[in-house]
């Protein structure tokens, strides 16, 4: 009978490695007597091939490959040693286990490499981000410097715009210097009041170019950009009907009455941009804890507004900066153009007594005759003596001395004011005849070009009624600043209509060429000559102007001095400005040319 025998704990991997050892030769031998399944066992488990599906395509990859040639050499040597199944089991083991560690030194190796190349592309990023940060900072210089160029160059040919004006300040703020330090003399949010609702979008668009083009003043940029929406918004609802035009603050709501609405403003305005920050936290924790009684609505108008002032005041900040720099220099400009006219008139008052003698005369050594006798009243009459004493120009201060042709052009202008209250002709000749013989020159240089394929001259004035007025205005008698220094002359001109049949689907379908549809205007040629213009560096400027009727526009050309405005009536019809299909504006050599042709109608059903 068995006994039962109660198994004690034991080490697992301790019995293991004795089974091991304790294992005989035939019972392993019994164990792996199949070779070639325990080799196709080991491809499968620790490969993953078969002979049937393995990356190479062969169908003997699991069979053993025996050079025979080899061992029947080594026979005959004496010196062939069979391996046994064990042994043949053992180096497979050893292969697989050199296989595995390859693919593991191989799966480390791209591990390495990728990691080399994920440094290398964290490197190079580095590296192009630093250079794109450096461009972009090149990039907003550039456009700063351009804008700053355009606003100097506006600036000096006495054309700038309330912004420029704006930006100069904040340059002189900075530390700039310029020729003429002279700024806005109010801060630059009051610019809008006076506005119309286009003009202030005009300033948006530029201001939002300064916000993104200058970094170092973005702060004051944006404060501007605020004040400017504001202003928008208050200039739409005036539009509409909404708002109380020259209101102080616009936009309160309801909440508000109008008697309190100049109140709140000069309190805002006198607060800094600090203390009205804490009014804003104020404010806000008092709605936040909203005690019973609070007008909310009130308060919530006010800190609305809040934001708008804080703008106004960092406006301020740099516009009063602007202003210190500003003021230095007039004073120091006022001083030296003191000190230059005292300096002035003591050289004009010693150049006036340098030949008169210092000493008493009468001397013999200083070569003047003896002291003379004064001439009774009858003898200054017989000797015809009637010149006046000349007296020195220091005795007279230079505002009452006059300018010989300022003299001239007054005393004509007072004739030609009385003329004209009596009923008279003014004669606009003058005692100097204009020459015109350049103009001569351009125009016949102009007309020897001749005319184009279906171009004819359009240099006429216009005839007919309202719908069929075609040609050169005759405009009303304008009156010119300049007019007392230059004659007005009206400027020539050579200009050339195109015209032309228009075959589009309706004209094809209702004309032929026997037969053909109306002509249309095609485009127009205006030549201007403005050879004697006063400034040539300002260019002539065209623009377009409503007519009496709506299929003609009036095209009015204007130019500095001595030149008057000069208008054509042209169909109205929508411009091609591409330079492709012809569209020329230049001013060269004192010639103005305004080249365009209209946009083709579509047909269509």
């Amino acid at each position: 009978q068995a006994s039962v025998v109660q198994a004690e704990p034991c080490d697992t991997p301790s019995l293991a490695r004795m089974a091991g050892r304790s294992r005989s030769p035939v019972g392993r031998g019994a164990g792996v007597a199949n070779v070639k399944k325990k080799r196709k066992d080991l491809f499968s488990k620790e490969l993953g091939y078969k002979d049937e599906s393995n990356p190479f395509g062969d169908n003997t990859l699991t069979q053993k490959f025996v050079w025979k040639k080899k061992n029947e050499y080594l026979q005959a040597a004496g010196l062939y040693r069979p391996s046994s199944k064990e042994q043949e089991v053992t180096k497979m083991e050893s292969k697989i286990r050199e296989i595995q560690q390859v693919k593991k030194r191989r799966d480390e190796r791209e591990v390495e490499r990728q990691l080399l190349e994920q440094q290398r592309l964290e490197h190079d990023k580095e590296l192009h981000d630093e250079e794109y940060g450096e461009w972009l900072t090149k990039e907003e210089k550039f456009h700063l410097d351009n804008a700053k160029a355009r606003t100097m160059l506006r600036i000096e040919q006495g054309r700038e715009r309330p912004l420029d004006l704006v930006a100069k300040a904040l340059m002189i703020a900075e530390g700039e210097h310029f020729e003429e330090m002279t700024i806005l003399d109010k801060p630059p949010h009051q610019l809008f009041v006076n506005m119309n609702i286009d003009e202030v979008e005009d300033i948006m668009d530029e201001v939002n170019t300064f916000v993104r083009i200058d970094a170092q003043h973005r702060d004051f940029w944006q404060a501007m950009r605020y004040i400017a929406n504001d202003s928008y918004e208050g200039k739409r609802r005036e539009k509409a009907g909404r708002s109380k035009a020259g209101a102080a603050i616009s936009g309160l709501g309801p909440g508000v009455a109008e008697g309190v609405v100049d109140e709140i403003h000069q309190l805002l305005c006198a607060k800094s941009k600090r203390e009205l920050g804490d009014m804003l936290v104020e404010i806000n924790d008092s709605l936040k804890a909203s005690p019973a009684g609070m007008d909310t609505q009130f308060f919530e108008a006010v800190a609305a507004k809040i934001p708008l002032y804080v703008a106004r005041a960092e406006v301020d900040h740099w516009h009063e900066r602007a202003k210190a720099k500003s003021d230095v220099w007039l004073e120091k400009k006022e001083q030296e153009a003191e000190e230059a006219e005292a300096a002035r008139l003591k050289a004009l008052k010693a150049q006036e007594w340098d030949d008169v003698p210092s000493g008493k005369p009468g001397g013999e050594s200083d070569g003047f005759s003896p002291e003379l006798e004064p001439l009774d009243d009858f003898e200054e009459e017989d000797t015809g003596i009637y010149s006046p004493v000349l007296e020195p120009l220091s005795k007279y201060h230079p505002e009452d001395l006059l300018d010989p042709d300022e003299d001239l052009r007054v005393l004509r202008q007072v004739r030609n004011t009385i003329i004209e209250a009596f009923g008279g002709a003014v004669s606009t000749t003058t005692s100097q005849s204009i020459d015109r013989s350049r103009d001569d020159e351009l125009l016949a240089a102009e007309r020897a070009k001749g005319m184009g394929s279906g171009e004819v001259a359009f240099n006429a004035a216009g005839k007919g009624d309202d719908s069929e007025f075609h040609g050169e205005v005759m405009l009303d008698k304008k009156r010119y600043e300049w007019e007392d220094k230059y004659k007005p002359r009206k400027p020539r001109f050579f200009n050339r209509v195109k015209t032309g049949f228009e075959w589009n689907k309706y004209n094809q379908t209702h004309y032929d060429h026997d037969n053909p549809p109306p002509k249309i205007v095609q485009g127009y040629k205006f030549n201007i000559f403005y050879p004697d213009l006063i400034d040539k560096a300002k260019a002539p400027t065209y623009h377009v102007e409503k007519s009496d009727t709506a299929d003609t526009v009036m095209l009015r050309f204007s130019a500095g001095p001595p030149y008057e405005d000069v208008a054509f009536k042209i169909v109205n019809r929508e411009w091609n400005l591409s330079h492709k299909f012809g569209f020329r504006v230049v001013f060269d050599r004192g010639v103005l040319q305004l080249y365009f042709n209209v946009k083709r109608w579509r047909y269509r059903r």
